[in-house]
């Protein structure tokens, strides 16, 4: 799988980002210490200005304005 993906590295872009979406998600009343590692993905995917596909929206509420959050379903 590792070699049909793209590997995207976090840096320093990504971690000002990161401190954006935390704020965001302050300001939307919520704690983001929980979800620290979803706001690294987040913002790696607004860095990189890709779409987030996640199964779990609401874990990226608040943080929409800058980052294209779009729910997938699992087909089994």
């Amino acid at each position: 799988m590792l070699t049909d993906l793209e590997i995207i590295p976090y840096g320093i872009e990504e971690a000002k980002l990161y401190g954006v979406l935390a704020t965001l998600v302050r300001a939307a009343g919520r704690n983001p210490r929980p979800r620290r590692l979803d706001l690294q993905i987040a913002a790696t995917a607004a860095a990189a200005r890709i779409p987030l596909l996640t199964m779990n929206p609401d874990d990226f509420r608040g943080i929409d304005q800058l980052v294209d959050v779009v729910s997938v379903h699992c087909i089994n």
